[in-house]
């Protein structure tokens, strides 16, 4: 592999990488992040939690419309979780969404990495609107408690 093809690759790698420090221990943050309860407090209301090899459904906030979907495809508790995951302008093509949680100085990393995602110009703009959303999101799991 050249660098100029290794450079076209990077180009093309519409990929969303978001880290965020949190100052609670990861089970806190894995609570946060599977529980039908806490997933409402900083991202989407669940129908159930989510568990490993279940289909999930979040919904929106103020309308209780279907916001994203997809199913939980590997969960190691309190380190690791992988979805599929699609939004209604994705018209059913899946993505995935993975986290990764790491004992940080006195809390958590926890790191989303969104592959999957549209490569050409026409998607790009779901791209950078779920770039966006997903800072806003992460942000607010600063105010768990």
């Amino acid at each position: 592999m050249t660098l100029d093809s290794t450079m076209a690759e990077l180009s093309q790698d519409t990929t969303i990488r978001k880290s965020v420090f949190l100052a609670v221990p990861k089970a806190r943050v894995w609570a946060f992040l599977t529980k039908a309860e806490l997933l409402g407090k900083w991202f989407h209301p669940s129908d159930a939690d989510l568990t490993v090899g279940e289909d999930y459904t979040l919904r929106s906030q103020k309308d209780g419309d279907r916001m994203c979907w997809g199913k939980v495809i590997e969960a190691k508790p309190h380190d690791y979780m992988k979805w599929d995951f699609t939004v209604g302008p994705m018209e059913g093509q899946m993505s995935t969404v993975e986290w990764e949680l790491k004992d940080a100085p006195g809390g958590t990393r926890l790191t989303l990495t969104h592959s999957g995602l549209p490569k050409d110009v026409d998607g790009f703009g779901l791209v950078l609107a779920l770039d966006k959303g997903w800072h806003g999101f992460l942000l607010n799991l600063h105010d768990m408690q």
